[in-house]
């Protein structure tokens, strides 16, 4: 079943773009740092130095040196984006899900809040949350983010198992006695398998975007590095107004690549799982 769902997809030359430039900078974040053994946060006397040999990326105003700090940036940002998703993605299931099954005053209930999350500026509450806390580890700022992306996802699948729970076969399990559990891992979660899928790569990039938000105003990890971080010093420093162009443009062209081919990825995605987009 899982190769018959994802032939189709390496047929598609969107998904099959998306997906190289993706790998391409997952192993970079992933396998950079074990080639390029250079400590990011080391200080030199080479400040603020163009590409060169010694520092194919140049430095920044501290000695640093800008090509480590990228691939470790590109490793946190990465890291952010998919523990993001998979909160984001585990609490849509979890209410979009009892929601459908439970009905009644607990649907209700669930979707009240979802509303009130939704309808709230998800940044803003994550900005005050991040503004209040003194150290924030980058687990910690990915689970801000995770915490207000789900909204949209818990009512779409809420709606698509309304329609499978008036199937036959959901009508034989919960006559076979099945537990809601049972009903939900078996015959519900798997009917929304590639919407889930999708949904996990849209996550993944708002985490990612989030964090750039976040950082670029100071309140990203006080921890480690990332593409944001990367992006803040280069703003503290002016670096766009001095004309440090290796500082600024990397971590944000890596930011526009990546966030791209995930979105690149999902439309794909779309367009072969949706009858409705599907070429004839």
């Amino acid at each position: 079943m899982f190769l018959t769902m994802v032939k189709p997809l390496f047929r598609n030359k969107k998904f099959i773009i998306g997906l190289s430039v993706f790998l391409f900078f997952l192993l970079l974040g992933i396998l950079g740092p074990v080639f390029y053994k250079v400590d990011p946060t080391e200080m030199t006397w080479d400040y603020e130095q163009p590409p060169s040999a010694a520092h194919p990326l140049g430095t920044d105003t501290y000695g640093r040196d800008l090509l480590a700090q990228l691939l470790h940036g590109i490793r946190s940002s990465l890291y952010i984006g998919f523990l993001a998703a998979i909160i984001s993605l585990a609490i849509g299931t979890v209410v979009g899900s009892l929601s459908a099954v439970k009905r009644g005053i607990v649907d209700d209930t669930l979707m009240a809040i979802t509303n009130i999350v939704l309808t709230t500026p998800s940044i803003l509450i994550a900005i005050l949350i991040a503004s209040y806390l003194k150290v924030r580890s980058i687990e910690m700022v990915a689970l801000i983010l995770g915490l207000f992306q789900w909204p949209w996802f818990a009512r779409a699948i809420r709606a698509q198992l309304m329609s499978v729970m008036s199937r036959e076969y959901v009508y034989l399990s919960i006559m076979a006695g099945y537990s809601d559990l049972r009903l939900v891992i078996e015959d519900l979660i798997p009917t929304i398998a590639t919407y889930a899928f999708m949904s996990f790569v849209l996550f993944i990039n708002g985490g990612i975007m989030g964090e750039a938000s976040l950082s670029l105003i100071g309140l990203g990890p006080t921890q480690g590095i990332s593409l944001g971080i990367m992006l803040q010093w280069a703003v503290l420093m002016e670096a766009v107004r001095r004309g440090l162009w290796w500082w600024f443009v990397p971590p944000g062209l890596a930011i526009v690549a990546i966030t791209a081919s995930l979105l690149v990825i999902s439309t794909a995605m779309d367009e072969v799982f949706n009858p409705r987009l599907r070429e004839e």
